[in-house]
């Protein structure tokens, strides 16, 4: 069962934040336009830097998982080799006594 390792959260780009709101007013169309451009690229970083870390996370993931395969890909060949010699050997005949 996969868990929640991040949260992403949309904001709204286009209203103030409440800290913000008493100390600046937007004068014209423009300066809304470009808070909007402003607050698209601010969740645009964030969202690019929460896709790096998942991809890091990915990729660590992957070398470890290729890693363990590589141990497991010798572990077999070493079984097989061991296999191929014991059927390589003549049984040896022993009496059986009563």
């Amino acid at each position: 069962m996969p868990f929640c390792k991040r949260t992403l959260v949309p904001r709204d780009i286009c209203k103030n934040d409440a800290r913000r709101q008493s100390t600046e007013i937007f004068r014209d169309l423009a300066d809304v336009c470009e808070f909007t451009l402003c607050s698209v690229l601010r969740q645009l970083a964030d969202l690019s830097r929460q896709s790096v870390s998942i991809l890091e996370e990915l990729e660590g993931e992957l070398v470890s998982m290729c890693h363990r395969s590589r141990r497991l890909e010798g572990r077999v060949v070493s079984l097989q080799r061991h296999v191929a010699a014991l059927a390589c050997k003549t049984p040896t005949k022993s009496k059986i006594t009563m």
